[in-house]
């Protein structure tokens, strides 16, 4: 298999305008999207993408241990990067555990599987911000501490690690195999304890959160 640039990861509403948006910024770029669906990688098909149909958290598994620099973005119905830490640590006895409640964080919400989510906006944002690092794109309002940073920096009865989503084309945000290696490398030297480990994804504005205990 060829390198890569992009890793998409399901192939909705999310995962197709994922594609426009980075082919539309530079189409010399190479991608790869992933997803169950066999119906859904034919609406794709006119793209110049790489596709395949199979699991998301099984295609990865696979595709990192190849040792791929390549820019992972989600765009399934669940927590991809929580779900990936937790296929690498069950074999230790790691498991989804209960996020509690969490002081500091804007209109949070949580979401049938138990998982946290939180955002600045009160808002359906557009989907082609470019992400300001000074200013909401809707509200022109100055913007304070980051929301990733915010969760990097909460203390309580657990750990706070945080996969940070980076701005790849408007609207579309992703993160690099290392970011997810790091945190299954650290948990794993540190070895299993009782304390809950909080494993999030979050970009300036948006988070989602999850929770893994052993």
């Amino acid at each position: 298999m060829k390198s890569h640039d992009y890793l998409i990861i399901g192939c909705g509403h999310f995962g197709s305008r994922a594609i426009e948006t980075l082919l539309r910024k530079d189409h010399r770029v190479a991608i790869i999207v992933v997803d169950k669906d066999e119906k859904a990688l034919e609406k794709v098909s006119s793209f110049h993408v790489e596709r395949i149909e199979g699991d998301g958290i099984s295609f990865l598994n696979q595709f990192l241990k190849k040792g791929r620099d390549t820019y992972i973005i989600p765009a399934v119905p669940f927590h991809l990067a929580f779900e990936f830490v937790l296929s690498q640590l069950k074999p230790l006895g790691g498991k989804r555990g209960k996020v509690p409640d969490l002081t500091g964080l804007p209109n949070p919400m949580r979401g049938k599987g138990g998982d946290l989510y939180a955002s600045f906006a009160d808002f359906l944002c557009p989907e082609d911000c470019p992400e300001p690092p000074r200013h909401c794109t809707v509200t022109r309002e100055k913007r304070g501490k980051s929301l990733y940073k915010i969760l990097e920096d909460l203390r309580g009865p657990f750990e706070s690690k945080v996969i940070r989503s980076k701005q790849l084309g408007l609207g579309v945000g992703g993160y690099l195999p290392g970011d997810l290696l790091k945190i299954v490398r650290e948990i794993k030297k540190a070895g299993a304890s009782d304390r809950l480990i909080l494993i999030s994804t979050a970009c300036r504005c948006h988070a989602v959160i999850s929770a893994l205990s052993f």
